[in-house]
């Protein structure tokens, strides 16, 4: 399913930006953890109140996940510095949708290499069905009726 069919409108961007910078705003992987980011969940289907973000910089200090995740610490995932990421423009939460072993990799080695951005934006993503449902606070306050998603950073 190609979700950025779903966005309103969508705006394609190009830029550059350190990692260090990247993980400063509301970026997340499509990972999900539960609560206490004690397990992984992988599929998209599970709802937003038992399925949560979780910051790169948290994930880095969460090993016991890299195994589901299918990241190793020794790996050199940084081949290629291209990011492909879903941008909410309205809450302003940033999705990766390729790229996430390689920023995970900055953030667990603490590396800040000039990220080269590929970038959907819209200000609608409610018709989204797939990973931008679990991540937009625009969709989640509706979904949730009102409540605030409040993601570990």
């Amino acid at each position: 399913m190609d979700e950025r069919r779903d966005a309103v409108s969508p705006i394609y961007v190009e830029y550059a930006i350190s990692a260090q910078d990247m993980f400063e705003r509301k970026t997340y992987p499509t990972w999900r953890t539960d609560r206490e980011a004690a397990k992984y969940f992988g599929a998209y289907e599970i709802p937003r109140g038992e399925a949560f973000p979780i910051s790169y910089i948290e994930l880095s200090t969460k090993p016991h996940l890299f195994g589901a995740l299918g990241f190793d610490v020794k790996e050199d995932y940084l081949t290629t510095t291209r990011i492909i990421t879903f941008h909410c423009k309205s809450c302003g939460v940033h999705v990766v949708k390729d790229g996430s072993h390689r920023l995970l990799q900055c953030a667990f080695h603490k590396l800040n290499p000039q990220l080269e951005v590929y970038e959907v934006v819209s200000r609608d993503w409610a018709a989204c069905k797939v990973d931008m449902k679990n991540f937009c606070e625009c969709i989640s306050n509706n979904a949730l009726q009102g409540t605030r998603l409040t993601p570990r950073l």
